[in-house]
């Protein structure tokens, strides 16, 4: 059976460049192994109920988790999730720079209004 790696990202990525380019380093770190992309359910009826509930349903059926920080912060829903993941005893890795560094203590981590304005300050600064 294949493995399954979690890609915990800041939901303002989600289909841009940034996106891409870290999915293609995932790639690469761990041939093989199928990633379970969060972004791949935007819509979905359970996800718009409960967000953060069902991405955490998501990790428990994944083998590791694999996140992203944005702009060099750790994101609320990111770092939920990079928490709960732990919790669970599974392999955390932070993307950097292309390389996977292992992540074995649990994250601090913006509150949610503090996401929301820097996934503005990254839209400036990439998007326009």
């Amino acid at each position: 059976m294949k493995r399954k790696t979690y890609y915990a990202h800041a939901m303002c990525t989600y289909g841009h460049l940034q996106e891409q380019q870290e999915l293609a380093a995932i790639r690469r770190c761990l041939r093989g192994t199928q990633i379970v992309n969060p972004a791949r359910y935007d819509g979905h009826p359970k996800k718009l109920i409960d967000t953060l509930g069902f991405c955490f349903r998501l990790i428990e059926r994944a083998d590791a988790l694999v996140f992203s920080k944005l702009l060099g912060k750790i994101t609320a829903g990111v770092g939920a999730e990079v928490n709960h993941a732990l919790k669970l005893k599974m392999p955390v890795y932070q993307l950097r720079d292309g390389k996977l560094l292992r992540q074995v203590r649990s994250v601090k981590y913006l509150s949610r209004s503090r996401t929301i304005s820097l996934y503005d300050e990254w839209r400036n600064k990439y998007l326009d």
